[in-house]
């Protein structure tokens, strides 16, 4: 077990890490055993192939111990401190790449051996560089009451009697840290529910909500966006409360990413107005989109999540933006992982292909597609059915829809809201095949007026079509 871990360990370091790595098991800090070393540096001399013959412990033991014999157990014990010191490695890695965490630990240690010169010296680092962050996300929130915190520790360390408020930073840091912490957990609870099927509790009551108002948010404008988040969560029916949400994140600018899960939750308000059919809802997803990836706020590093990607697409045939959606595509096609590329432009080039009429190459590209996510099955199946009523393939649709069927009322993982609303789809669809011409009227009057639906557009056309 600790060599296959071990071996996996190595395996998955990258190549400017092998010499960082390299470097730091020579200068033997953080393990003075020297075996340990002598393993380590033999099997980097593999990597990253470690399937060959040679790797075979007891020969792995026989190239480094050639006067001893094999003994498994100290072979296990040198794994398993292997794997300790790869672990240190990716730890202080870690630490590096962790903002102003560094000093925040130097901070602290210096408080604690009273090295006061040094201690205000990096105090200061600190301070300047809270002052000048301009995105008060939980990170920074976090980072500084830790900062505060250790000045309140070396203030006591000093012992002088005397009034400071330092004390006092460090109440408020934390409340501003847990108040905005809470909020976000609170939402994304709230936000999932709607999703998939369980029930979260907020821990969140009307008093709390009360003391948060009462304390002007801690002066924290992501704690008011999260606030108004919530409401919009509890209260869905009110749109006001989206309404300010919007107009607050598309005038916000400079946060890049701390408004990323801003957007997402303004986005997925949208996706679930549209579901209930308010039309109206399509273009202000459409614009939050846009918005996010233009300033950076939607985009990972430098690529597109397909299902941004997806969305937007969706979202542009709705419109009927298909010069606009041509345009979209040649710009970020490059710009999504390259795992996922090929199914994310099958996909979303079939459903373009579909909507300017060209079937035979949306069929051709929708069998490419590998379904290895839910949202693209759930999507594939509803454009397969498309595709099928399109070419009058009426017995492979009926097919089509019977197992799609199943498939939802069996499957745990989707929501109750989610799985209704293609359970409505297909269940319309059977039923605008079944009935007669004279039924139609009556059948549109029911698609219009059910709440969770996916494609009603698409549906009343069909129907459009029928009664004419």
């Amino acid at each position: 077990m600790e060599k296959k871990k071990l071996y996996v360990n190595l395996k998955i370091l990258r190549a400017e890490e092998v010499k960082q790595f390299q470097s730091l098991i020579q200068a033997g800090y953080f393990h003075q055993n020297e075996a340990c070393q002598q393993l380590l540096l033999h099997l980097l001399s593999f990597w990253p192939n470690y399937q060959q013959v040679e790797l075979e412990k007891t020969q792995v033991w026989a190239a480094l111990f050639p006067d001893m014999p094999f003994e498994d157990k100290q072979w296990r014990y040198l794994c398993s401190d292997a794997v300790r010191l790869i672990e240190s490695f990716w730890t202080i890695e870690q630490l590096f790449q962790s903002g102003a965490l560094p000093d925040l630990l130097l901070h602290e240690a210096l408080s604690e051996k009273k090295l006061d010169k040094n201690f205000q010296e990096v105090n200061r680092r600190l301070e300047a560089r809270f002052a000048k962050t301009q995105a008060h996300d939980v990170l920074y929130l976090k980072e500084r009451l830790h900062w505060l915190n250790t000045n309140e520790q070396a203030f006591q360390r000093s012992r002088q009697r005397r009034f400071d408020l330092t004390l006092q930073h460090s109440s408020d840091g934390l409340d501003a840290y847990y108040f905005l912490q809470k909020l976000q957990y609170a939402c994304v609870m709230l936000d999932r529910q709607a999703i998939l099927q369980g029930e979260y509790d907020t821990g969140i009551s009307a008093e709390w909500l009360q003391h948060l108002l009462a304390r002007n948010f801690f002066g924290e404008p992501l704690i008011q966006l999260h606030y108004v988040i919530l409401k919009a969560l509890q209260e869905e029916e009110n749109e006001e409360h989206f309404l300010t949400l919007r107009q607050t994140i598309l005038a916000e600018e400079g946060q890049g990413g701390t408004l990323r899960d801003v957007y997402l939750f303004a986005i997925n308000y949208c996706a679930r107005k549209i579901r209930q059919g308010k039309g109206q809802y399509v273009q202000e997803a459409l614009t939050l989109y846009y918005h996010g990836l233009d300033h950076g706020v939607l985009l990972e590093g430098k690529e597109i999540s397909p299902w941004t990607f997806t969305n937007v697409v969706k979202l542009s045939l709705r419109l009927q933006k298909f010069e606009e959606i041509e345009s979209f595509i040649e710009r970020y096609a490059e710009r999504l992982p390259a795992n996922l590329r090929t199914d994310a432009l099958a996909f979303n080039q079939a459903e373009l292909y579909y909507y300017t009429g060209r079937i035979e190459a949306a069929q051709t590209l929708l069998n490419q597609v590998s379904y290895s996510d839910l949202n693209y099955y759930l999507g594939a199946r509803v454009l397969l059915a498309k595709l099928y009523y399109e070419a009058d393939s009426i017995k492979s649709l009926l097919s089509l829809l019977a197992a799609f069927t199943i498939f939802l009322k069996r499957n745990r993982q989707i929501s109750g809201a989610l799985k209704q609303t293609y359970l409505n789809f297909c269940e319309l669809l059977f039923q605008i095949i079944r009935r007669k011409p004279e039924q139609m009227e009556a059948l549109r009057e029911k698609v219009q007026a059910v709440q969770l639906l996916t494609d009603r557009g698409w549906l009343l056309e069909v129907l459009e079509k029928k009664i004419n």
